[in-house]
């Protein structure tokens, strides 16, 4: 890896920590403790330009800082479902994009990464995160469908929105070129 391509990975990391860290709000009508953090649009940056392992890397090295310096409520368990939704984003919208970098191609790699995001969440809180919070059995289903899944939904879309017209002003200071 070159040092170029280090330092870029090292400030989408500072950036997707500080956007984490300090701008979080929860978006009515979901419930308090399903919060929105613009944390997850340096990493999905970083998957267009650099590659999808680079984007979760950049996501995972996010997560880490943060928590190591308490940045979730939720501790471990709250650092581990970002670490899986983010993680999972760059991934699927960065193999996708990968393969023909167009504005059409960014878009549908940003929409099934939202779909596929919000499916594979949805199975992980069901059988892993609600289990480790403690959410009893019976109100693990309706709180999935009601709120979680939607918030999910709405929370990539946003980040996938800011995404699409940021990455087009930074692209060229950041793409690696071979």
């Amino acid at each position: 890896m070159t040092t170029k391509k280090l330092v870029r990975l090292a400030v989408l990391t500072a950036f997707g920590f500080l956007l984490m860290y300090f701008i979080a709000f929860p978006i009515p009508p979901f419930p308090g403790f399903l919060t929105y953090d613009p944390g997850d649009i340096p990493g999905m940056i970083a998957a267009f330009a650099m590659g999808p392992w680079a984007g979760a890397l950049v996501q995972l090295m996010k997560c880490v800082i943060g928590y190591l310096i308490g940045a979730s409520k939720a501790g471990a368990i709250g650092m581990a479902a970002n670490f899986v939704s983010g993680g999972t984003m760059v991934l699927v919208a960065g193999l996708i994009y990968q393969h023909r970098k167009t504005k059409m191609m960014a878009v549908l790699s940003l929409f099934v990464g939202t779909v596929v995001t919000s499916l594979v969440m949805a199975v992980a809180d069901y059988y892993i995160f609600f289990p480790l919070w403690g959410i009893p059995v019976n109100e693990a289903l309706p709180l999935l469908v009601s709120a979680v899944l939607p918030f999910n939904v709405v929370k990539f879309a946003i980040s996938s929105l800011v995404t699409f017209f940021v990455y087009k002003k930074v692209k060229n200071i950041l793409e690696v070129r071979s």
